[in-house]
């Protein structure tokens, strides 16, 4: 899937600020120093980017990453809209058939309604809390969620960006990221080893990296 971040943010405050600015520094100062120079033009050209982290509750950010995988931006947009109306008025207890044929006739498929019912009615993530949620290492994060079926490696690293938050994340799974890295760089040094380089601010790469195909309207 390719996350375009948007376009326009609202307007961060000046502390905020600093820490965007101070990201986009940072990187165009180490894609220099690499030699990377159509990297560092394309930040340089692109200013600091914010990561705009989900205002959801945690179940409903998890089913949109569900709906959202193996589609359109358009398409998922249009299933999300449909699927939150669902899940907003959900009185349900457990999985059961009514359920089921609202998520089907919102446009899901079997299995994604298998994966969401998954979600929804899980006991641990009702229970969880953004601040519990940050409290927890990376590896009890990544232990909390791979265990629940729909949710992978990919899954798991995007809801650390947009939900929690964190700096440093770069998913190495993401076609996005992929074919905007091969737009300037080889295949043969895609890699975390390759992008272990701009950490602390990995997750900022991604949102400069997902910017390259956005600038040349690439759709999926």
């Amino acid at each position: 899937m390719i996350r375009r971040p948007p376009r326009s943010t609202p307007k961060p405050s000046s502390a905020a600020s600093d820490v965007y600015k101070r990201q986009h520094k940072a990187l165009y100062k180490k894609a220099r120093e690499l030699g990377y120079k159509s990297l560092a033009s394309h930040i340089k050209k692109t200013g600091p980017l914010k990561i705009t982290v989900s205002k959801m509750d945690f179940i409903p950010h998890l089913v949109k990453i569900i709906v959202g995988q193996q589609l359109s931006v358009q398409s998922a947009a249009a299933i999300w809209k449909r699927t939150e109306i669902i899940l907003k008025n959900n009185k349900y207890k457990k999985p059961n058939q009514n359920l089921d044929i609202k998520f089907k006739n919102a446009g899901l498929s079997r299995q994604k309604i298998s994966y969401i019912n998954g979600i929804i009615f899980n006991q641990d993530l009702k229970k969880t809390t953004r601040r519990k949620l940050k409290s927890l290492s990376s590896e009890e994060y990544f232990n909390l969620l791979i265990s629940i079926k729909g949710i992978g490696p990919w899954s798991i690293e995007m809801s650390r960006i947009f939900f929690i938050g964190d700096p440093d994340i770069f998913s190495i799974l993401d076609l996005g990221l992929k074919n905007a890295h091969l737009k300037l760089f080889s295949l043969k040094n895609y890699n975390q080893d390759f992008y272990y380089q701009f950490s602390p601010y990995r997750s900022y790469m991604c949102l400069f990296l997902w910017r390259v195909l956005e600038d040349e309207n690439v759709t999926i």
